[in-house]
């Protein structure tokens, strides 16, 4: 008997539904509260600390569990204080934690400016010295030599950030919830992980009432899980920097390299094994074919298409033996991945708007659908929507306000056009593709640099500081996930837009007098910050041959970007597409979950979905036979978010320690 065919929607809304327990009916209401309020002080100056500072210890990881920190303790405060606290409420919080995190990264570009204006790689490119004032002081300023952020010679860089963040919110709370309208209400994409936080959230709010649910239970029993992991993993490497000059890893943070070892059977081939096991917690969540489809794709680029067709036909041909993961990206992305990501990219737009715009232009058929159906512009009652037409007008707003200070203070001479080009076409274009990409892989899948870098290189500009200015190239597509939580959550969204607003002087605050504190502890990067310490020297590399790329014409940078190569991007995930779309029948469930998955795999490192991976067999062969298909894609969200918090427990106690023995022994130099 032969499949029937399965529409995209029909395959998306499914997978959508499994983790929406409640069936799409919610009551919305506001989670701004005093509690709330007091809260956000509590993120801004105590928990701030320990999230930048596992950021540079242990990567984004061990950052992102500290807003389930600040919820726990939170909800235990509440209920020792006989009170309950709603789950709006404590969704509200964690996005506040997530903005506290946020806030810290507003200064997180002065942080690496400083480092690159005085790094070898600066010196070695003579660029040290031309680095413009409003970006760094120059090297030889008493505030780089003292390490010190509260000081005169930042006032321009400080003046800029806090224009950045006002425009920038603007910008982005316009932008955001123009596309999760059409992603979400419009085209009614999944958003994977959106449940994550939203049951999560769920678990901790029922801990403050009178009964129990299996919530907790499932919570409880993950965060336990993840206190061990989090001793492991990152309480180790904390406790152990304060007693020695070199912190003890366990496990390599972030990742064990083996590309030397499998260069004998694949030359120019990566094999990096991430050491996070949070990824395998993920990989019970995501959809499996995505997942599948996905490793498969990395595993043929690293041992098939690499070493065996790109590397024999000389395409791969800065490459040497003994390179490490880094080294190898690096040549192999300089060769051909980074031309072949810009016809990818497009392809994704392109499949992307082919979807949306019929929907677009039939308005008076989206006007008579229901509120939740494909295809309907129709929102829920009470959810705190604001007119579409608000929303793009706070964006023109930013974005033109932001380009006018570029053009007239910072980059005067640099062509208009070409800012007007990144502001009102591409940053749209990218936004929707990558809107599109997180609501189904829950990743954007372009790497935007690539287009802004080509662009300086066609424009022929030869000054260095268009390479440090904030061009509005921007991406909007991740932030949809918030919008989708809070409507998971029954949150309205002008408490979320009001809290927002209330905290942000808090948070940009205390952002500058932790990073303040963290950089007298210690240079950065330093063996104090290991994740650091690995990763921002290859960086400065990379950015040091891009900003003197026009030098001459002779620029190794000048020279990665091929029209050939973007077009062959372009025209093989088409076919792929058309191809998958015509065998539509012989995949299980549809197609797209697996051309997706594989169209983000190509060109990656497998190394990275191991455990991914390995949690998605486990999920689908093992435990959906154990607890039955609805019983577990209810546990697994709140399983991901306990396992978060009990590593954040465990991280935020041991950097608590490390930052209070290293207060007391801190020096001026």
């Amino acid at each position: 008997m032969a499949r029937k065919r399965v529409s995209m929607a029909e395959e998306w809304q499914a997978w959508a539904k499994r983790y929406d327990i409640e069936g799409g009916v919610r009551k919305f209401e506001s989670g701004l509260s005093l509690k709330v309020v007091l809260g956000a002080l509590f993120v801004g100056l105590l928990m701030m600390p320990g999230s930048i500072y596992l950021t540079l210890v242990a990567g984004q990881s061990g950052a992102g569990a500290a807003p389930w920190v600040t919820v726990i303790l939170f909800t235990e405060l509440a209920r020792r204080s006989f009170t309950t606290v709603k789950r709006q409420e404590l969704y509200i919080l964690l996005g506040l934690a997530g903005a506290a995190v946020g806030a810290g990264g507003s200064y997180w570009g002065m942080i690496r400016d400083q480092y690159f204006v005085q790094s070898p790689q600066a010196m070695q490119f003579e660029i040290a010295d031309k680095i413009p004032t409003w970006v760094v002081p120059p090297p030889g300023s008493e505030a780089i030599a003292k390490r010190s952020l509260i000081h005169k010679d930042w006032m321009w860089p400080l003046l800029l950030m806090l224009s950045n963040t006002i425009l920038g919110w603007l910008r982005g709370t316009g932008g955001t919830y123009f596309f999760f309208r059409l992603t979400a209400d419009l085209e009614r994409l999944p958003f994977p992980l959106a449940p994550v936080s939203a049951q999560g959230a769920t678990a901790l709010a029922e801990t403050t009432g009178k009964r129990e649910t299996w919530r907790w239970r499932v919570f409880s029993l993950a965060s336990m899980l993840g206190l061990i992991w989090g001793a492991i993993y990152i309480g180790v490497p904390a406790l152990t920097g304060v007693m020695m000059s070199r912190p003890i890893q366990i496990l390599k943070i972030p990742f064990i390299d083996f590309t030397t070892n499998i260069e004998g059977i694949a030359p120019t081939g990566t094999f990096a094994l991430t050491t996070n096991l949070d990824a395998m917690l993920a990989g019970f969540v995501l959809p499996f074919p995505m997942v599948l489809s996905q490793f498969i794709a990395k595993v043929l680029t690293q041992f098939v298409i690499n070493p065996h067709i790109l590397h024999r036909m000389e395409i791969l041909h800065s490459w040497h033996p003994g390179d490490d993961v880094r080294a190898t990206g690096f040549a192999n992305s300089i060769d051909f991945w980074m031309s072949y990501g810009m016809g990818q990219a497009f392809s994704i737009a392109v499949i992307g708007l082919f979807v949306t715009i019929p929907m677009l232009f039939n308005i008076k058929k989206a006007k008579q659908r229901q509120v939740g159906e494909r295809g309907s512009w129709a929102t829920p009652p009470g959810r705190g929507d604001f007119p579409i037409w608000l929303a793009v007008a706070a964006w023109l707003f930013g974005m033109s306000a932001h380009i006018f200070i570029l053009h007239k203070y910072l980059v005067p001479l640099f062509p208009l056009g070409f800012l007007l080009f990144f502001g009102f076409v591409w940053t749209p274009l990218n936004s929707y593709i990558n809107a599109r990409t997180y609501a189904i892989l829950n990743r954007p899948l372009f790497d935007i640099p690539y287009l802004t870098q080509a662009t300086y290189i066609l424009s022929r500009y030869e000054e260095i500081d268009i390479w440090f200015a904030p061009i509005p190239q921007e991406d909007y597509g991740t932030g949809t996930g918030g919008w989708r939580v809070l409507e998971l959550t029954g949150t309205t969204f002008t408490s979320s837009i009001a809290a927002g607003l209330i905290t942000m002087p808090i948070t940009l605050i205390s952002g500058l007098l932790v990073w303040h504190f963290l950089w007298k502890i210690a240079p950065i990067p330093s063996a104090v910050y290991p994740h650091a310490q690995m990763m921002w020297p290859m960086e400065a590399t990379g950015r040091a041959m891009w900003v003197t790329s026009l030098r001459d014409g002779n620029s190794l940078m000048l020279q990665a970007i091929r029209g050939k190569y973007v077009l062959l991007g372009f025209v093989s995930c088409i076919t792929l597409y058309l191809i998958m779309w015509a065998a539509n029948p012989l995949f299980p469930g549809g197609h797209s979950m697996y051309f997706y998955g594989f169209i983000g795999g190509i060109g990656g490192d497998p190394g990275s979905d191991v455990w991914l991976l390995i949690g998605a067999l486990l999920g689908k062969y093992y435990m959906i036979r154990r607890f039955g298909l609805k019983k577990w894609y209810r546990y697994t969200p709140v399983m991901m978010a306990g396992f978060g918090c009990g590593v954040g427990l465990v991280g935020m106690a041991a950097v608590a320690i490390a930052l209070v023995s290293r207060a007391v022994i801190v020096k001026p130099f």
